[in-house]
């Protein structure tokens, strides 16, 4: 039986495969079609993505910010599908000019990674999107150390990686300082498979104590289904950051 790394990666391969295989003019430079499209496939093929109706409470999220995102983090990137919307809605929020949009996404298998790179060409959000290999943390702490994250300059931050690091990683965003009153932290799979302690944190606020970060949290119901019942999106606010 082959392992869960060789179908995932078997899989990522196949979405590469059926964006290529497209009409180049109905996806090229444009990232809605290419996420629609990797959507669409996701529907007939074994494939992990965020899908688009778990998509749009994100995005109702993003665009009711205060003050509209320019810097997303993003813990998964696998085929890049999700990064894709991102990139799309920060064009969609800012118009034609990119200049200071970055969604920065943090896969750890280069051979995956370098299928999501392809897509994102197709997409044409390379100039957007920046695909890091590596354990998320260390990507991370090495895009603060070079100066592309500064402090409290994450707009959003998603994930949707392995659940048993959700806790660990939003603590490192918290820890480096990434977030700023009004901040966006939206995860995916809180409620199946389940990220216990991701939740019971938000929902306490935050660690407590002054000079920490603090939050409020809400689940908000998709219309994507998941064992008969709406797959949850988990949307948090930072309403306090040192």
């Amino acid at each position: 039986m082959a392992s869960q790394d060789t179908v995932l990666q078997t899989n990522a391969q196949l979405a590469r495969d059926y964006i290529l295989s497209q009409p180049s003019d109905a996806l090229n430079n444009n990232p809605w079609a290419v996420y629609q499209a990797l959507d669409l496939f996701s529907r007939t093929a074994r494939l992990m993505n965020f899908k688009q109706a778990k998509l749009n409470v994100a995005k109702e999220a993003l665009t009711s910010m205060e003050y509209p995102p320019k810097v997303v983090i993003e813990f998964g990137t696998y085929i890049g599908c999700s990064a894709v919307a991102w990139a799309a809605i920060l064009r969609d929020l800012h118009g034609p000019s990119t200049e200071g949009l970055h969604v920065y996404t943090f896969e750890l298998s280069e051979e995956v990674a370098s299928v999501a790179r392809d897509i994102i060409r197709v997409a044409g959000v390379e100039d957007i999107v920046h695909v890091m290999v590596g354990p998320a943390s260390e990507s991370l702490a090495k895009l603060v150390e070079e100066g592309k994250i500064v402090k409290g300059g994450v707009d959003m931050a998603f994930f949707d990686h392995w659940e048993k690091f959700y806790l660990s990683d939003l603590k490192l965003c918290e820890d480096l300082g990434l977030f700023r009153v009004g901040s966006s932290v939206i995860a995916d799979n809180t409620d199946f498979p389940g990220a216990p302690d991701y939740l019971e944190y938000l929902r306490a606020g935050g660690r407590g104590g002054e000079g920490s970060v603090k939050y409020v949290t809400k689940s908000v119901p998709s219309e994507h289904i998941v064992e008969n019942r709406p797959n949850m999106v988990e949307v948090s606010t930072v309403v306090a950051a040192p």
